[in-house]
């Protein structure tokens, strides 16, 4: 189990280092220009990309068993510490918690998917 955690806490880092180079690029160039939903959807392709390329990669690097069980854990610890991260940085950004508020938009519900794809990734992806 020590694997697993150690490997979603691992992921989580990266993809929320990802999200946070590409979020600034979808917030202040996209956004004003095609609307959330358009921008949303043109981030989430990126963000797929690197979840497939890092969930299989760093599973294999730091250890955790090819068994669904194993990879499962993987994406759901990831998953707990990256919904952490983005309410921690909801916080310091707007003061206040609106981060699970914005999942009622259509954009909110594509950040929505790409979670769900974050958790399940590591079982999806076990090469």
């Amino acid at each position: 189990m020590r694997a697993e955690l150690h490997a979603g806490a691992v992921y989580a880092a990266a993809m929320f280092g990802l999200g946070a180079l590409l979020g600034p690029l979808r917030e202040l160039v996209l956004t004003p220009r095609l609307g959330a939903t358009a921008a949303a959807a043109l981030e989430a392709v990126p963000m797929l990309l690197g979840m497939a390329i890092l969930a299989p990669r760093l599973a294999r690097r730091l250890e955790v068993p090819p068994v669904l069980p194993a990879r499962l854990g993987m994406g759901g610890a990831g998953l707990a510490l990256l919904v952490l991260a983005e309410t921690a940085l909801d916080w310091l950004v707007r003061g206040q918690g609106l981060w699970l508020e914005r999942m009622r938009s259509p954009a909110g519900w594509i950040g929505f998917g790409l979670l769900a794809a974050f958790a399940l990734m590591p079982a999806l992806r076990r090469g």
